[in-house]
């Protein structure tokens, strides 16, 4: 059996976090373990339940700023989970699948793994002048892969940082529909 690790920061009622269940319930279906990571987020959240029903493992902690002291256990978790993530992810999981490309700064540089996948779940109109946030590092790794979840998402990255800059495979999926059917 496969394994693979999805990564977000909640999994309240909303887009983003719908993709991350329904991932984990399709991976489980084909036989691949799947593991939650929410980031910087304790809280008990809407799918948490969903997700136990399931028997998928959520694992809620921080990677980055770890800052504990007065709660050692939770300190070492975090310890464990960043050196796992930074030096041995290749060996615990087959993949590693980032739900936001808004979660990217989060893991970039402290998730070392060469099945990377950053799931865009938004469009540029939902920023600024139109403008995704996001740094040009994202782009860099050849290595990775940007999975657009529309049409025109692969467009809007292109023409906001230029086809030469966006190194990382681009594909587009269809987002899930009733996973757990």
């Amino acid at each position: 059996m496969g394994k693979i690790l999805i990564i977000s920061n909640k999994l309240s009622l909303g887009g983003a976090e719908k993709l991350a269940v329904e991932l984990a319930l399709f991976a489980k279906k084909n036989d691949i373990e799947p593991t939650v990571l929410i980031l910087e987020n304790y809280g008990n959240e809407h799918y948490d339940t969903i997700l136990k029903e399931q028997d998928i493992k959520v694992i809620r902690t921080r990677i980055k700023h770890i800052k504990h002291f007065r709660a050692p256990l939770k300190m070492a978790i975090s310890a464990w989970w960043a050196i796992k993530l930074k030096y041995f992810s290749g060996v615990f999981y087959d993949s590693i699948h980032v739900i936001g490309l808004y979660n990217i700064d989060a893991v970039l540089n402290n998730v070392i793994h060469q099945h990377r996948f950053f799931w865009n779940v938004n469009n540029s109109i939902q920023y600024h002048n139109k403008e995704y946030p996001y740094q040009r590092e994202i782009f860099a790794n050849k290595h990775d892969t940007i999975v657009n979840i529309n049409e025109y998402q692969a467009g809007e990255l292109y023409d906001q940082y230029g086809k030469e800059a966006i190194k990382t495979k681009m594909v587009q999926a269809k987002l899930f529909v009733n996973a757990a059917d």
